[in-house]
């Protein structure tokens, strides 16, 4: 009898990794990187961190991140980038997420998320807070360590570290309560840094369907 229970136990979780896994929609992104940010002990391909499955294209030698001092040809000025999604009934987007340099100025990111039928959000991620430097240096070094509290909020935990100093962070949106029953179009990321100030980079994108 026990052993049938366990075994009841074992089948009952298996299935619902597999409905959380099933749940999670990571994007392919490739289409749109022009930048190396990392040497070959960062992680590529399909990754597992706090639970979420990305995708991070590219390798160590190849272009592997969406760079905006890149896109800005390594000047200043606003630069962005929209990655299509198309998935319905989003509930939460996962970015992997970090800046060049660094900044607490307010106004210097933002992410803006469109769904159907006028369905749409934007979030002003702040250095220190929602995103740091992925160099432990002189720049932005802290996260709020935080999951996002409720609908219409975000927040962000550390993903992965090579022990050398360079990290890769996961920034949490919980959509509006809108976008539940509407499809997630498109993830418009906008920078507007410089060189020397903060300038962001994306290295994975995915979305889900549960909550965070």
């Amino acid at each position: 009898m026990k052993r049938v229970n366990v075994m009841a136990t074992l089948l009952m979780l298996c299935l619902s990794l597999a409905t959380a896994s099933a749940q999670q929609h990571p994007i392919d992104i490739s289409a749109i990187v022009n930048s190396n940010w990392c040497p070959a002990d960062c992680p590529f391909g399909t990754q597992k961190f706090d639970g979420v499955t990305f995708n991070i294209p590219g390798s160590a030698s190849t272009n592997n991140v969406w760079s905006a001092y890149e896109t800005a040809g390594e000047g200043g000025g606003q630069v962005s980038v929209t990655i299509p999604v198309n998935v319905a009934n989003v509930k939460t987007v996962y970015t992997l997420m970090n800046t060049i340099w660094g900044s607490t100025q307010k106004g210097l990111l933002s992410v803006t998320f469109t769904g159907t039928n006028g369905a749409t959000w934007a979030y002003k991620p702040l250095g220190n807070v929602d995103i740091r430097d992925y160099n432990q240096s002189s720049f932005t070094n802290s996260i709020a360590c935080r999951l996002p509290g409720g609908v219409h909020q975000a927040g962000t935990i550390n993903a992965w570290t090579n022990g050398q100093g360079q990290r890769l962070d996961v920034q949490i949106f919980a959509l509006p309560a809108s976008f539940k029953t509407e499809t997630l179009l498109s993830i418009t990321i906008t920078d507007n840094g410089a060189s020397g100030v903060q300038r962001s980079f994306l290295a994975a994108v995915t979305v889900s369907t549960r909550g965070p």
